[in-house]
């Protein structure tokens, strides 16, 4: 009898010892998925897509960069609506080769650099949504190891309307230089 009750006791002990050991094992499993997705995350292309004033300009820009760590493989662009630069017909954004014709690969840090317009061409009093819109988007698509990626990028220009682009001191000074030297000659 005594030994039915310890063979009875050693079976909860193992039942126990099974059930704990199955918990830690889902728990490594849960970890190991976290440290990849943490990994993949890391190292992988992101494709940003951003308007910008260009320094001591009035020009609105529009970049496009791969901030990730690998290459963005067959990249397309595609804009939702015409966008004129310099509100010039024959300059749709539509029609460039970065918005229909799919790129094979994007470095790390490589960037894509677009001159939008004037901020008075695209935010005046007379500026023509339809040829500059003030709101766009640009839908970016693409590849890194075997995974693929849909990104839709809202792009808003109207807060630039009261803004000013960045100032170079530099450059400002280096102007001023420049002036005075031209009045002495």
């Amino acid at each position: 009898m005594v030994i039915e009750y310890l063979t009875g006791i050693l079976i909860f002990v193992t039942t126990i010892y099974v059930y704990l050991t199955h918990k830690m094992a889902k728990a490594t499993e849960s970890s190991v998925q976290a440290i990849k997705d943490q990994s993949e995350a890391m190292y992988r292309p992101y494709v940003i897509v951003e308007p910008f004033v260009r320094i001591n300009t009035p020009f609105i820009c529009l970049r496009i960069k791969n901030t990730g760590q690998t290459p963005a493989l067959n990249l397309t662009l595609k804009i939702d609506r015409d966008f004129y630069q310099f509100s010039k017909k024959d300059k749709n954004f539509k029609d460039f080769d970065a918005f229909n014709t799919q790129i094979d690969s994007l470095p790390p840090n490589a960037e894509l650099l677009f001159v939008l317009a004037q901020g008075w061409v695209i935010l005046g009093d007379k500026a023509d949504p339809k040829i500059t819109p003030k709101q766009f988007e640009i839908l970016s698509e693409y590849q890194y190891q075997n995974k693929s990626v849909s990104e839709n990028h809202k792009i808003d220009l109207r807060p630039y309307g009261a803004s000013e682009g960045a100032k170079d001191l530099v450059a400002e000074e280096l102007e001023k230089i420049r002036k005075i030297l031209e009045k002495k000659s």
